[in-house]
């Protein structure tokens, strides 16, 4: 073959694929989509996932099939999405991992930026500050003074270390200026139960994962991220609000993600679906019922979100030395 029909044929299957991504986004989707939960079944994440997922199948006229794949701290899920065909068939509910794993892994599993194209943030997940009923204290400020006044500091759980809980009680702790330890377990069910038990002192949990036993007396709720209360627990006050100086801690966001490579007119049609679906009032209803609080916006405003939150994050791991356990 001559170099000028080899050249001729090369740029005529350029066209040719140029010419094809119109055509799929106009066709998209033509069967049900996969999206990916690195989590096991029944969580919050799991939940929200589901309820978003019906919806926005709903507005594309295709199922969208919720597939649990958990393991590697969330991380088994997300690296199985992002070696997916980039076609917008495959997609993943991506917790905080995704903000942190580029710094607490080496090497990491994925790069946030390189690997992931953002479709949309279906959910925040506020955290709640939770202390034992048997600690004896009603506010954040109580709590403070437990931690100036024991001698070896308060003990705090995680659901692992780099987690949202481990982050935002790292921000408590250098806000206190007090002594505290870090007390990881393998799931947050596990801290939960022994907060309950009065093992430890404090979590900083999901709302999603905490609503019942706060509901139920069995524990306390101090505070709440972000910088507004949270429907779900109105009277419990935003640790601004608790008196809490320097604690600056955003509540965490679940986020949408394609693999890279996506087309931008793909993007967009999932992305229009998604935010069709989170209009519609019975549906953020039902995301408040499951503990989160609806967020939305576009694709670009997701990657904008999600690079500032793994700045933010980047940092904070990077200072206080935490690495992936």
């Amino acid at each position: 073959m001559t170099g000028h029909r080899f050249r001729s044929l090369i740029g005529g299957l350029a066209l040719s694929c140029a010419l094809a991504l119109p055509v799929a986004a106009q066709n998209f989707p033509d069967r049900p989509i996969r999206l990916i939960v690195p989590f096991g079944p029944g969580g919050g994440t799991d939940l929200i996932a589901r309820i978003v997922a019906e919806r926005a199948g709903a507005a594309l006229g295709q199922q969208m099939l919720v597939e649990n794949r958990p393991g590697g701290g969330a991380t088994v899920g997300i690296v199985a999405m992002a070696q997916s065909r980039p076609d917008g068939y495959t997609l993943a509910v991506c917790p905080p991992i995704c903000a942190t794993a580029q710094s607490l892994y080496n090497p990491p599993p994925f790069n946030a930026e390189r690997d992931l194209a953002p479709v949309i943030s279906p959910a925040e997940l506020p955290l709640v500050l939770v202390v034992p009923k048997s600690l004896g204290v009603t506010d954040a400020q109580g709590l403070l003074q437990r931690a100036r006044q024991a001698r070896q500091g308060l003990a705090f759980a995680s659901p692992g270390a780099g987690s949202s809980g481990h982050l935002a009680a790292e921000v408590f702790h250098r806000a206190s200026g007090t002594q505290m330890v870090h007390v990881p377990y393998r799931s947050g069910a596990a801290a939960l139960t022994d907060i309950v038990a009065g093992r430890v002192d404090f979590y900083f949990d999901t709302v999603a994962s905490a609503l019942a036993q706060i509901r139920a007396g069995e524990v306390v709720a101090l505070g709440v991220t972000g910088t507004s209360r949270v429907p779900q627990l109105p009277d419990v006050p935003t640790m601004g609000e608790a008196g809490v100086r320097g604690f600056d801690f955003p509540s965490p966001r679940l986020r949408v993600v394609a693999p890279a490579g996506t087309p931008a007119p793909v993007l967009a049609r999932l992305n229009a679906a998604f935010q069709a679906a989170l209009a519609d009032p019975a549906l953020q209803a039902r995301i408040l019922e499951a503990g989160g609080k609806p967020a939305g916006g576009t694709a670009e405003e997701t990657r904008t979100e999600l690079n500032e939150e793994a700045g933010r994050f980047g940092r904070l791991i990077r200072e206080i030395g935490i690495t992936a356990e």
